[in-house]
């Protein structure tokens, strides 16, 4: 009798991939603004995105996020204060892992910025 041994190999999850990260943008106080962040990979990445300075947030900010072939999400901020400048981050994972707090986060999520630069406009300081 022949006995057969077969080995079995664990392969890695394909990476996450972007396909469109924010850009960075110049804009003054009383616009909006939308980061765009696109990712591939399967499974399909998880999208987050995270601002790295006191800032904006509550009513004024939006985020849209559709998860299909890919992940595709919108951050937008309306009626920009001075205070919204900063960087933004987009982060994106398929790992399993990417939640659990004993990960270092930078091994299981990559990673795209854009600064936003928020100038006082003319109209503003007239009225």
């Amino acid at each position: 009798m022949l006995a057969a041994s077969i080995t079995a190999f664990l392969l890695p999850l394909p990476l996450a991939g972007f396909i469109k990260s924010p850009m960075s943008e110049t804009k003054l106080t009383g616009d909006a603004f939308e980061l765009y962040c696109d990712v591939v990979g399967k499974p399909t990445p998880e999208i987050q995105w995270w601002y790295l300075w006191d800032g904006a947030w509550k009513r004024r900010v939006t985020i849209n996020t559709a998860y299909g072939a890919n992940g595709v999400s919108v951050l937008r901020i309306t009626r920009l204060t001075l205070e919204d400048s900063g960087t933004y981050e987009c982060r994106a994972s398929n790992d399993p892992r990417r939640n659990d707090l004993r990960q270092n986060p930078s091994i299981t999520w990559i990673r795209a910025q854009a600064t936003i630069s928020v100038l006082q406009s003319e109209f503003s300081t007239l009225q």
